[in-house]
This record gives structure tokens, sequence and C-alpha cells, in this order.
């Protein structure tokens, strides 16, 4: 059964008893705090609805309602309900997960969630758990400054007291909201300190918020559940637990497409971009690029610099390029290499260029552009190109990334890769004004070669696929038999010897005819609109002199295994008979450079003289068994609508419209 990632989000009952859980007292608290984003408010309300109506005992309590009423989460779980519930984490206590797309304000839903549970009294702490020391610097500003907000807590009703901020290992005392790196207190577990201490017997009344919570359930080891059971085995008992994240996919081998099975809200990539709360995004559906590497880096720089020609003067920023490799040293070597190539192509010094070029990913040999990343955002900040590992540590609040580079398939072949790596560059920059300007677009470098691949996962990660599924009519009078054959196949191979020297250039060397400079035609496809954009560009070829190509090839000779053959070829081409040879090679063809492609044809040419042996294979084929195939028999076929566009052709017959399902 076909699915959206939408379908599978678990609906929370609006059937509240306002005894229980008053609604209506948090809406000017909301309207202020969240302006135009309603989904925000929609968010916090859900959360708060799911921990506090009384409907729910725990997260399986409320997949078990929509296990029920729900057929596509039922045809997801093989219609088991034990299958859900072992997938569940925390299956006993109030624990979801709220998908809030990348650069949609994930940390204003968490304060707000925070606030009430403080001010309506059903906790005493709260306790943020974050991935990264600069995610927690970063929320905690975020924190303070909304506290400074006197017109929001008047919002809250006269008695309510603003909480304390803690970080760090301070007794978590009540009213406050504790925001720690998650590995901190992973490591309090063996070192028992206070914050750990402090909640013995006060699980209940704190409330547990995840931030970017893929990470904690799929990529920390287990620690995560470690801590869980030990808060269990110290009397902690944790009741309430709310995740965030923008990319809610397991991440883990075979299951990393898979969405979370405890979402209880959503708010899509595609719905932030569709209301314009982050950039477009547009990818490369047809390219005609080089495969030459250096070839290559000057088109995505010319596309770099076109993307900078354009950027508003008033906003005064430069564009960023990320290059997204699968690992830490691949990040760390094409970085090298490029800035190898840019200090060429711009004349720069090397420290020009290290400011220029960032290699940033958790690794000790990124310390120190690690330290540079924090002051990207500053004005006059002077980088333009991020080499970075799919796997992107969050936090980075880079707001003025405007090309992405998968440098390697595997850097860009996950949802949750997709996902993330597209959210780096979501954000609107600070200033960007959208009467004036449109929606900011992001473009992804990708491989035409994946352009399918990345079609279909951004289409999946955006819920814009649209499948067709064709089955054959059994009854139709267009059925038809075909008969099949299957042969035998014997294989004869002779093999006939090197006896001396092989005739090497007597005509020449037959060149195709190539400019010094290459033209780039690229086709990018816009993902919102689905409307094409055609970028043109050109590049230098990498050159040899004439001189330089007949020393290269003379040198070959001494390649050769024989000895006796090699004082016999450099005795009939020398350097300079050579030299003419390539001359009139290149007269011929009209060329008046060697390019690059035109030096591989010339060192080709050579292969023949490294054959030891030349074989002539021939095939002996019989037919064996004739058998028929029917039409009839043909399995259904599901493609993607997108296919038809490239590599499918449909053929359908007049009387089809009476035969479709839907």
């Amino acid at each position: 059964m076909e699915y959206k990632d939408s379908n599978l989000v678990l609906e929370v009952s609006k059937n509240v008893n306002p005894a229980v859980w008053d609604e209506g007292f948090f809406q000017n608290f909301f309207d202020l705090l969240f302006g135009k984003r309603s989904y925000q408010k929609e968010a916090a309300e859900t959360a708060l609805r799911f921990l506090n109506s009384g409907e729910y005992q725990n997260i399986k309590a409320l997949a078990k309602e929509n296990f029920e009423k729900n057929e596509v989460i039922r045809a997801r779980w093989n219609n088991d309900f034990s299958i859900m519930e072992d997938d569940l984490d925390l299956a006993d206590k109030l624990s979801a997960t709220l998908d809030l797309a990348t650069g949609t304000g994930k940390s204003y839903v968490m304060f707000a969630i925070a606030l009430v549970m403080l001010a309506t009294k059903k906790v005493s702490r709260v306790l943020v758990l974050v991935p990264s020391i600069t995610i927690e610097s970063e929320l905690t500003q975020k924190f303070k400054d909304l506290l400074g907000n006197q017109q929001l807590l008047k919002t809250l009703g006269d008695d309510f007291i603003p909480p304390q901020i803690l970080n760090g290992d301070s007794t978590l005392v009540e009213n406050s909201i504790a925001i720690e790196n998650r590995n901190a207190v992973y490591k309090a577990q063996s070192t028992r300190n206070s914050i750990v201490d402090s909640l013995k017997g006060n699980g209940e009344k704190t409330l547990v918020l995840n931030d970017e919570v893929h990470h904690v359930y799929y990529s920390e080891s287990n620690e995560w559940k470690n801590f869980i059971e030990d808060e269990r085995n110290n009397g902690i008992n944790f009741k309430y637990v709310i995740g965030v994240t923008g990319t809610a996919y397991k991440g883990k081998n075979k299951n990393e497409n898979n969405y979370f099975s405890n979402v209880i809200y959503r708010f899509s990539l595609r719905d932030a971009i569709e209301q314009g709360f982050v950039k477009d995004i547009e990818y490369i559906s047809k390219e005609d690029i080089p495969n030459d590497k250096d070839e290559r880096w000057q088109v995505i720089l010319n596309s770099h610099h076109q993307i900078a020609s354009q950027m508003p003067v008033e906003l005064g920023i430069k564009p960023i390029t990320i290059i997204v490799t699968s690992k830490q040293n691949l990040a760390d070597s094409k970085a090298k290499a490029f800035k190898k190539f840019l200090k060429a192509q711009r004349n720069l010094t090397d420290s020009e260029v290290d400011d220029i070029v960032l290699s940033v990913h958790s690794g000790q040999k990124a310390a120190v552009d690690r330290m540079k990343l924090s002051k990207v955002n500053d004005k006059g900040n002077p980088v333009e190109f991020i080499f970075s590992v799919s796997m992107l540590t969050e936090g980075w609040d880079v707001k003025r990334v405007f090309q992405i580079v998968p440098d390697d398939e595997r850097a860009f072949n996950s949802k949750l890769l997709i996902a993330q790596v597209l959210g780096r560059g979501l954000r609107v920059p600070e200033g960007w004004d959208m009467a004036k300007w449109g929606t900011p677009t992001v473009t992804v470098f990708n491989h035409e070669k994946w352009s399918t691949n990345v079609e279909t996962l951004v289409n999946e990660v955006l819920e814009i696929r649209q499948k067709l599924t064709l089955s054959v009519n059994q009854d139709s009078d267009y059925n038809f038999c075909l008969t099949n054959v299957e042969y035998s196949k014997e294989m004869d191979a002779k093999a006939f010897p090197k006896m001396g020297t092989y005739e090497l250039w007597e005509s020449g060397v037959n060149l195709p005819t190539d400019d010094k400079t290459g033209k780039s035609n690229i086709t990018l496809t816009d993902i919102k609109s689905g409307a094409d954009r055609q970028f043109q560009t050109t590049y230098e070829h990498e050159q040899v002199t004439v001189q330089e190509m007949a020393n290269i090839l003379y040198s070959r000779f001494e390649d050769l295994e024989d000895r006796e053959y090699v004082s016999e070829y450099q005795n009939i081409w020398s350097v300079s008979k050579i030299q003419k040879m390539i001359e009139e090679s290149l007269e011929k063809s009209g060329n008046t450079h060697i390019t690059k492609s035109l030096k591989n044809r010339f060192l080709s040419s050579m292969n023949v003289i490294f054959r030891d042996e030349s074989k002539v294979v021939t095939y002996d084929i019989e037919p064996k068994e004739y058998f028929e195939v029917s039409t009839r028999t043909l399995p259904k076929n599901t493609s993607d609508i997108s296919g038809f566009k490239v590599s499918k052709v449909l053929f359908y017959s007049s009387d089809l419209e009476e035969n479709l399902v839907n």
C-alpha cells in the first residue's frame, strides 16, 4: 500500500473536558509568542492536549486508538498492533514526537510547552536535552530573551513566577528550566551529578524536552535508553517526554527511510516551502557537465558566482556553498584540493583561502574551522565554501547557504540525509524582504545520474510523489501469447601470441575536434512549481603543449616489460618524430590545442603495443527449449509519474477508461 508520512501521524482527540484542561486560557500567550506562525500554536496545543487532557494514559493508548481507526497505520504494521507497540519508544509514558521542518522555529514551540506546563503546575521542573554545546548556548540565550518579555509573561496570569534558566551541573530546583547537552547528562549517570540526584522522586513533576530527537533513539548508541532505564532503577520515573525534530526518520541501516511511529504533529518541509517560511529548492534534472574534477569545480564556482551576482545589494551578504561528503577524511581532503584550485582561480594567498573555505565536522582536524563557523553569520564574514559530512551536526544556524553540492551519492541517499542536508540550506537570511525580492531559492547541485533518486527521495520527503500502478486486464481481447526460446551457449576463445613490434602511428592519430573552452548546459527544476531554469556556462580545459605530449608518449615506451621492444620502438620513434606526428594529427582534425581529452586519445593510441596476445572469441548458440508466455501473466508495475518525462513510455488502448479503478 502506498502511503505518505503524513498519513502516519497519530491524531490526538480534540474532545477535551475544559474542567480537566482549559485550552482557552493560553490563547493570548500563544498569539503574542507565535504571531502569524499558526503551525507553532497547533503543535504546542496538540502536545499539551496529549499530556494533560486525561484521555490517554501513555503513548501506547494513543497509538492503539489510531491503529483501530486508521487503515494506513494498520497496513504499515501488517494489521498487528504488537509490532507497532514494539516500535514505540517509551510505550508506557506520555512520550511523543513533534515533526517540525528545519528553520520553522522549533525552539519557540519547546519554550511554549515548557512555560505552560510550569504555569499550570503540571510540572515543577523542565529538563531540555540538546545534542551539542553550541545548541545549548544558543537555546539558553533564546529562552532568556523570551523570558525578558514582560508583556508575554503577563498573559500567563498575575501569580505566574518566571522560571530560572540553568545550565551545567546545577541542581534542578523547583520552577526551573535546565538546558543540558545530552552527553553531559549521560556521563552524569556514572558520576551521579547534582542534576540526576535532584531528579530522584521528582520524575513525575518533570517535563523532558528532547531537541533533535532523531539522534536520541537512533544515533546515540542507546545511551538515551540506558539513561531512561537508569532513571527507572533510581526511582526518577519520568512521565512526560516530548521530542522535536525536523527529520523524524530512523536513520539506521535498512530502516533509514522509516518514519517515527509516535509523531503527533507534523509541519512538513513541503508545508514550510509552500507557505514561504523557508527557502524554495531547485535541483539538477539534466546536465552536460565534464567529469574532470577541476572542470566540474569551475562550473560549480560559476554557479556560485551567478548566485552571488543576484544577491540583493542592500542585504550586504555573500552566499555560501556547502559541499557534502560521506566521511570526515573526504571533507578534509576535498577541502584541501579545492583550496588549491580556488587559489589559482582567484589568485589568493594561503591565509585568504583559509578564511574563505572551511571543513566542518566533529573530528579533531576541524576544531579551528568549527570555531570560525560560529561567526559565519556576522556582517562581512568572508566564508563562502563549507565542506562537511552528510550526518551534519545540528545547531548550524547559517542563514546564507544558497547552494548545496552532494559530492558523492552516499551523502544524499536516504530521506534522513536529504532532509538534514536540505535543512542546512533552508533558513531565510535576516532582513530578506519577501515582498520585494520574492522567496529565496537554494540550489542543489547534484549529478544528473542521481537526479531520479534525488527527485524520488526529495519528493517523498516533500510528499509530492505521484505514482501510477498498472496491471493487466485478464479479460481484454488484446491479450496475446509469444513463443519464447531458451538457448544453450558455448564459447570458443583462440589466442594469437604477440610476434615482433606492432605498427604504430603510421597514419597519425584520429582526433575529434575539441575547443580549449568547454560549454556546460544545465537544467534546474524547481521543487515547488516543477518549472525548469536553464544555466549555461563555460570552463577552461586543462592543456598540454605539443612538446610535453611528445615527451609523455616517448617515455611510455619505458613501461614495456620486454626491454628489447623498448629500444626498438625508441629507434623508430624519436621525440622529434613523435612531435611531427602530433602536429600532423592536430592539423588534420582542425585542433590548435591539446586538451585533456585529446591527450587521452594520444595515450590510448599506444594501447596496442602493450598487448601480449590478441584473442578471438566465438559463440556457438543452440535453441534448447520453446515455451509460451502470455501477457495475462504480466505482474503489476508501479512507476513514478516523473519517470515518464525521462525514460518510460505508456501505451494504452481506447478501452482503458472503462477499466480504471480510480
